[in-house]
């Protein structure tokens, strides 16, 4: 009897500690990592046709960081790179954006969700 109580009460404390566990926080994109998949995501809602901005996670990543792309020095310059190599295939650009940035994909985007359908 003694050690079904024990079995009992160590199944119990193990089984608690493990659901006390917090899960693992999703990776946090860095300042650098937003602005480049802002750029190449700006450039695709301006060139590839059925996609836009996802202004939620925009709105809610410059809430919480600060950081405004369009202010910022890099964003141009990494914009004007993006799109350049957008121009030069843009159906390939266009298939990797989706890929990368688009926030229907299952079970998630590569990136970020950056790119909604148009409305």
């Amino acid at each position: 009897m003694k050690s079904a109580i024990l079995v009992i009460a160590g199944l119990s404390i193990s089984c608690s500690t493990a659901m006390a566990q917090e899960p693992q926080p999703a990776p946090i994109l860095t300042r650098d990592q937003f602005l480049s998949y802002a750029a190449g995501a700006v450039v695709a809602g301006m060139y590839c046709g059925k996609l836009e901005l996802n202004a939620d996670f925009f709105l809610g990543y410059e809430y919480t960081t600060g950081v405004y792309p369009p202010l910022d020095p890099n964003f141009r310059s990494e914009m004007a790179r993006v799109e350049k190599d957008a121009k030069s295939d843009l159906y390939n650009y266009c298939k990797v954006a989706r890929l990368m940035f688009y926030k229907g994909n299952k079970p998630k985007p590569l990136a970020a969700p950056l790119l909604v359908d148009k409305q």
